[in-house]
């Protein structure tokens, strides 16, 4: 495999994660929808909180999933273009900056800032769910 057939492959990647981020924000959207539904609700019980709930936990945990597999494949990426280079293949710069920058290990969790932001995610749905309404 040569660098163009890396670069080919991690782009390709790159388009289904794109794809299933948007899916991420439009799950995000609806149950934010869903949190807000249920804090508006006279009827919403603890059944229907926990429900509703549980969904947007349910979601948060897909997007950290996902996050964490677009992360990593940066990494898988970085990592071939980098044996590559131990096969003694000449790289580009714009190869030898990537490997540089992202690192050839793996991580089990997503950046700190995609962590960042499914924790603030789900503090508005379990507050929108469970604080008071006053």
């Amino acid at each position: 495999m040569d660098e163009l057939q890396i670069w080919t492959l991690f782009s390709s990647n790159r388009i289904g994660s794109a794809l299933i981020g948007i899916g991420i924000i439009l799950a995000i959207w609806l149950s934010l929808r869903i949190a807000k539904a249920t804090r508006e609700s006279d009827e919403a019980n603890l059944f229907t909180k926990v429900v509703s709930s549980l969904f947007g936990l349910i979601t948060l945990a897909y997007a950290w999933q996902q996050y964490t597999i677009g992360g990593n494949i940066r990494v898988a990426a970085a990592q071939n273009l980098s044996n590559l280079k131990e096969s003694g293949t000449e790289l580009s710069q714009v190869a030898e900056g990537f490997i540089s920058n992202v690192g050839t290990t793996f991580s089990p969790t997503p950046s700190v800032l995609g962590i960042a932001f499914i924790v603030v995610i789900a503090v508005m749905i379990l507050g929108q769910i469970w604080l008071p309404k006053n």
